[in-house]
């Protein structure tokens, strides 16, 4: 990091608090390695602001930085004469790093990742701010849901089995074999952290030698070998709303990835796919349907039958109906809730009669003349 922690955070140096954790929001949110996946360029800048946050986000360690820029700092990190012996006296605007100090570089390096791991996500460095419970979270799992074109419409309820990963049945999640004794950690007395210091600095950590669970699985479990968590399928009931679109989205809350270090889960993402019908289509609250009627109906009227999603029904056609007319059955569509539904459409497809005998030939031809048509 070349540049100071200021110009890092793209704030003033009179910066307010509340400026600060909004600057440090918005930049945390942009370049978070999860929505950055594979960008060294955005995890180095990551990593940046959140060194720059935790220092201008304490009063008392933005004193003593603030006062270290100013080439006046006599305490605090360590001697004054290091400061100046490193070149940078004076009160002109030399840029400030952490790595300019030796070994304090490799300890906020630490402290940051340190701090991520308890939020329950490797290299997550939002340490205790709000940001923690959000990348602690269980991912969500998305899959696709087919749905018959009639529970679409009207809803109804779908089974759906899918693999899930959850606690180990096992072990109930400790990574334990069942009856084996988990050791206190010896290296942090079952704390889970332990404290480095470098001069006026304490600086917490978590325990590299348990993980900060504060104690040491020696007989780990034999289903789930110690991860605590194993994969087995899982079959939910799904309510489907009526009326649902091909497409949209079904969240079920918490039936994804579990969360860590205590975090809650995930939530199950499921697409629906509306199958296709033999008879009917739908254009958006509109059911439609085509329905073949022979040349005399066509001509001189009469009643047929057609299907509609809650049973057959009857519909009047017109004298001199011609092919492709669209006649409508309202409320016969797809249901809107708290208000009326859609519209059912039938559109009528005059049918001309194949293989006439010779009579009936003879018979259509002097339809044909009396009708004025050129035969």
């Amino acid at each position: 990091m070349k540049e100071n922690y200021y110009r890092v955070l793209g704030v003033a140096e009179n910066a307010t608090q509340e400026e600060i954790k909004k600057a440090y929001r918005k930049l945390a949110l942009k370049y978070h390695p999860d929505r950055n996946r594979n960008n060294p360029e955005a995890e180095e800048k990551f990593k940046q602001i959140t060194e720059a946050y935790e220092v201008l986000s304490d009063p008392q360690k933005r004193a003593q930085y603030d006062a270290m820029r100013r080439g006046a700092f006599a305490g605090g990190f360590g001697a004054g004469n290091e400061w100046q012996r490193r070149g940078f006296g004076g009160t002109g605007g030399t840029s400030f790093s952490f790595s300019d100090l030796g070994g304090f570089a490799d300890i906020f390096e630490q402290l940051f990742r340190e701090r991520g791991a308890r939020t329950g996500v490797k290299g997550s460095p939002f340490g205790d701010y709000e940001f923690a419970e959000e990348y602690s979270r269980g991912n969500d799992i998305e899959a696709e849901l087919v749905v018959p074109f009639e529970v679409a419409v009207r809803g109804g309820k779908q089974t759906i089995t899918f693999n899930k990963t959850d606690r180990c049945p096992n072990c109930n999640g400790s990574g334990a074999q069942p009856g084996t004794r988990v050791a206190t950690c010896a290296q942090c007395g079952g704390r889970g952290t332990i404290t480095l210091s470098q001069g006026a600095f304490g600086v917490t950590r978590i325990c590299p030698g348990c993980g900060g669970r504060g104690s040491v699985i020696t007989n780990p479990c034999v289903v789930c070998r110690g991860t605590g968590f194993s994969v087995r399928p899982k079959t939910l009931t799904v309510k489907i709303p009526a009326g649902i679109k091909d497409g949209q989205i079904i969240r079920l809350a918490g039936e994804g990835q579990p969360g860590m270090n205590g975090g809650p889960s995930g939530d199950l993402l499921l697409r629906v796919r509306v199958a296709p019908h033999p008879v009917f289509r739908r254009d958006g609250d509109t059911i439609i349907v085509e329905k073949d009627i022979d040349l005399a109906t066509a001509v001189l009227g009469g009643q047929i039958s057609v299907p509609t999603l809650d049973g057959d029904v009857k519909l009047k056609i017109p004298p001199g109906t011609q092919s492709g007319t669209v006649f409508r059955l309202k409320g016969r569509g797809v249901p809107h809730r708290g208000s009326a539904a859609g519209d059912q459409h039938v559109v009528v497809k005059v049918v001309t009669p194949r293989n006439l005998t010779e009579k009936q030939k003879q018979a259509f031809k002097q339809f044909a003349r009396e009708m004025g048509w050129k035969v």
